[in-house]
């Protein structure tokens, strides 16, 4: 795409009378007219021509053909233990301003039978995913991430909610945490409520696991407990008398990769 030129008139000083004089020309007007051309351009600039640079940047061949710049969207921030946090963007800056975000509830526990035995345990629903694409951050935001619920008895408890928000609250994006199993409210052996219905462990008449989100696998059930496969990733439900995990938030930001067209380092720029 090429840059797009100024086309705008503004030889608005030189088209005056060489005596501009009222009614025609009052005060106000040739105010208006020594402005016209700044604001103008000023439009020009905002409207077409930063745009235009920046997709050259992004897309296209500089004009050497010495590199190319294409947007590279890199891991910038990972918090993956319960708890609170500030993401600065002062500290992590991105190409643009431009940020995608991943939160990841909690995941849910899992219960035993009255029995105490592995056979007819149930599992914990997973965590659910909010995913943020293309957001535009600017400043301090508070990050928390929601624990793990717990496993065992005939009740597993709850993962929390992992969340971001501004501090004025304009914006706020939370994924809620996987729900615990019990004996008497289970879903085929499997998991409890996650992000949508298909995070339900699917379980078996026998042996059930924990509930799945796309990053986390959920505890697999299994007759002795040394066979039992642990639930692993993020948000992953539990099962029996095994954990869940915890939540996350994962940030992502975008830099110029400057390719060689011709071999050599890749540069980076945010």
């Amino acid at each position: 795409m090429a840059i797009r030129e100024c086309s705008d008139d503004l030889n608005v000083i030189s088209s005056l009378p060489d005596t501009p004089a009222p009614p025609e020309f009052t005060a106000t007007e040739l105010k208006a007219r020594f402005d016209r051309a700044a604001l103008l351009l000023k439009s020009y600039i905002n409207e077409k021509l930063i745009p235009d640079i920046e997709n050259e940047l992004l897309t296209t061949a500089t004009g050497d053909g010495v590199y190319r710049y294409i947007p590279s969207k890199v891991l910038i921030a990972a918090y993956t233990s319960p708890g609170e946090y500030t993401f600065d963007t002062s500290e992590h800056g991105s190409f643009n301003g431009v940020y995608d975000i991943v939160l990841i509830g909690g995941g849910g526990g899992g219960s035993m039978p009255a029995a105490n035995t592995l056979p007819g345990s149930t599992g914990g629903g997973s965590g659910a995913v909010t995913e943020v694409i293309g957001q535009t951050l600017d400043g301090e935001y508070s990050v928390t991430v929601g624990a793990a619920g717990r496993s065992g008895g005939l009740s597993g408890t709850s993962g929390e909610s992992t969340y971001i928000s501004s501090g004025d609250y304009s914006f706020t994006k939370y994924a809620f945490g996987g729900r615990g199993s019990s004996q008497t409210d289970k879903i085929g052996f499997g998991g409890g409520i996650g992000g949508s219905d298909s995070e339900y462990g699917d379980g078996t008449v026998t042996f059930g696991h924990g509930g799945d989100n796309r990053y986390g696998r959920g505890c697999r059930g299994a007759a002795i407990a040394d066979s039992v496969m642990p639930a692993n990733g993020y948000g992953a439900g539990g099962w029996a008398c095994f954990n869940p995990t915890a939540g996350a938030v994962l940030i992502y930001g975008y830099v110029r990769q400057h390719i060689p067209e011709g071999g050599g380092d890749d540069e980076n720029e945010q």
